[in-house]
């Protein structure tokens, strides 16, 4: 909870994330626009980088801690552990975006800087505080090298990492967009996966999505721990959580 304590607790989301980049070495820079800012990470930068990324901004009225000051903390801890390995040699950008809660504007101008054919793919952290179980959309990149290996199926196994095929749109979504292939990854309680799945098959088959199935999605606990919702507070999520996301980047990322 460390990283995610210091971050959501802060008026100043982006300046905390700094901060700790600042503490831990990482040589980061801000991408500044006229609308939106954004934090990045390049390690061996490329033509062929995997961009790996959490939004620092929160729902306005919202406490932010779950939606997503987690999914940050994920990419703190992974930016750590890559530091600490000096032959690492993957080429990754980890970026922090702004204004997801405002359409994704802060993906979409990262994406117009770097230019998409310098980006293979995309991995998204986003609500990965709570409960205890790790979900995956991967729309169809199981085995996908383009991910580093973190899409082998041995390591999502060795995971416990269970693939609903939905999971709700973020950022992953603007670079799925742009014709890039993109996952999603969050944490949520372990019936939440009869729901996404439910969800997932009705996209697959191209059937609408009903009041009952809306309904059922908002009553999960872990929408209630966003955008203002009843948990939308640090209390209600665990270290451990972020943890088994953060393990599974490392793992896939150092290891494959």
């Amino acid at each position: 909870m460390e990283y995610m304590s210091k971050i959501s607790g802060s008026l100043d989301r982006k300046g905390s994330i700094m901060t700790i980049l600042s503490q831990m070495g990482a040589n980061f820079k801000v991408q500044q626009f006229e609308d939106v800012e954004n934090i990045v990470i390049s390690f061996n930068p490329s033509n062929k980088r995997l961009v790996i990324g959490a939004h620092w901004d929160a729902d306005e009225g919202s406490d932010g801690a779950n939606d997503n000051a987690s999914g940050c903390s994920v990419l703190l801890h992974t930016v750590k552990a890559v530091l600490a390995e000096s032959s690492f040699e993957k080429s990754v950008d980890f970026v922090f975006f702004g204004e997801e809660e405002k359409g994704g504007i802060g993906a979409s101008r990262y994406i117009e800087s770097v230019g998409k054919e310098n980006i293979s793919a995309m991995v998204n952290a986003d609500v990965c505080g709570f409960g205890d179980n790790i979900f995956l959309s991967d729309k169809g990149n199981l085995s996908n090298p383009l991910f580093f290996g973190l899409m082998d199926e041995t390591l999502l196994a060795k995971h416990k990492i269970q693939l609903p095929g939905f999971l709700p749109q973020g950022d992953d979504c603007i670079f799925e967009w742009s014709g890039l292939p993109s996952v999603s990854i969050c944490t949520a309680e372990r019936n939440a996966f009869k729901v996404f799945s439910e969800i997932g098959h009705k996209i697959a088959a191209e059937q609408p999505i009903t009041e009952a199935d809306q309904e059922a999605l908002m009553n999960l606990d872990v929408v209630k721990t966003m955008h203002g919702g009843e948990l939308d507070h640090i209390s209600h999520l665990t270290g451990e959580a972020v943890k088994m996301v953060a393990d599974y980047l490392i793992d896939g990322l150092l290891s494959c």
